[in-house]
């Protein structure tokens, strides 16, 4: 088994705390007091619309294959990543749940 490099370390160090200031932006809008500008709601229909599609693409990677297996992880599907994100949008204390239901009932 090798190890990774310190360098390789480093820069994998940096592209996380990249995503991780990306989404802390998006966490700042959404929670931000006040009224949103015309610049917020559009900044935040931009953000959710990236969210969604990174989501998918996560799932779209993690797939079941024939042999019950998850395509990327290959353990057994669901895997991890497939069920951590179903428990975090599927959370029925966090209010994306509550968007889609009152959305359905339109």
């Amino acid at each position: 088994m090798s190890t990774l490099s310190p360098a390789s370390a480093d820069a994998f160090g940096l592209l996380r705390e990249d995503l991780y200031i990306h989404l802390e932006e998006a966490d700042c809008l959404a929670t931000q007091d006040g009224e949103w500008s015309d610049d917020d709601m559009q900044t935040a229909r931009g953000l959710i619309s990236d969210l969604v599609l990174a989501l998918r693409g996560l799932l779209a990677e993690h797939r079941l294959q024939p042999t019950g297996n998850c395509q990327i992880c290959t353990l057994v599907w669901p895997c991890p990543v497939v069920t951590t994100i179903h428990a975090i949008v599927k959370d029925p204390e966090r209010q994306f749940v509550a968007i889609l239901r009152a959305r359905s009932d339109d």
